[in-house]
């Protein structure tokens, strides 16, 4: 573990100044039937955790996701995808995605903080550090403009960016789209029937459109579907004015 956590420090020793909050990105290859444990081991360590069951969401130590999201370390878990988030004083650091998961330090501030020893600590007790890995971790910045979605993508622009984007959870607050743990609400004008990993998360459906609380990380595999036209946030009705 020692050498990881080394390999990532020498690569942000330096802090790094500039007008836009910057992050540092790494990609993690977790050890095999390293997420099959994960629930346990963070219930054993008392970690706050919203677990995604065949019987629906529990939440484990807290009572609700405000709750949830006030700890300062708290894990996410809707199979295959987890998010597990930890802030200290200096930086926040989220490990997430699923057997191969991007780790992100920062994107609060212009300044780049290494990932503290503390959370290496923490994988390593949950069974997510990979042993004889270097970690890599490349300086990012928050676009000040939402991206362009890939060709081919069908993805509202506020979606693709919120893919993209370090937080998840604030996006999807700034920008008012529903979410609940790593779900969003989404339409989609669809032209056919949707492919069936879709299924369990469709909400709604007719001829033309579905609404669904769809996981984040399967948005971009959404917007490629062959039956999609367009998925876009829920329109929200405005009061007239007068």
């Amino acid at each position: 573990m020692r050498a990881i956590v080394l390999a990532v420090l020498l690569l942000a020793s330096f802090p790094l100044f500039g007008e836009t909050p910057k992050y540092l990105l790494g990609e993690v290859t977790l050890p095999q039937g390293a997420l099959a444990e994960l629930p346990a081991r963070a219930e054993a360590l008392g970690i706050p955790s919203l677990i995604y069951t065949q019987t629906g969401p529990q939440f484990k130590g807290v009572q609700d996701e405000s709750e949830l999201l006030a700890a300062d370390t708290y894990l996410i878990y809707d199979p295959p995808y987890f998010l597990l988030s930890q802030q200290t004083d200096s930086t926040r650091v989220v490990l997430r995605g699923k057997e191969t998961a991007q780790l992100i330090a920062g994107g609060v501030s212009d300044v780049l903080v290494a990932p503290p020893e503390s959370f290496f600590e923490l994988l390593s007790t949950l069974g997510l550090l990979p042993q004889g890995e270097t970690i890599e971790l490349m300086a990012k910045e928050v676009p000040l403009k939402l991206p362009r979605p890939p060709q081919g993508s069908k993805l509202d622009p506020v979606l693709w960016a919120l893919v993209e984007h370090p937080d998840w959870i604030g996006f999807a607050r700034d920008y008012a789209l529903e979410r609940v743990g790593l779900r969003v609400r989404v339409v989609v004008e669809k032209a056919g029937e949707l492919s069936d990993q879709f299924e369990p998360y469709i909400l709604s459906s007719s001829d033309g459109l579905a609404e669904l609380m769809v996981p984040i990380p399967l948005l971009p595999q959404l917007g490629e579907d062959p039956a999609t036209r367009a998925v876009r946030p829920p329109y929200v009705p405005h009061p007239a004015e007068g």
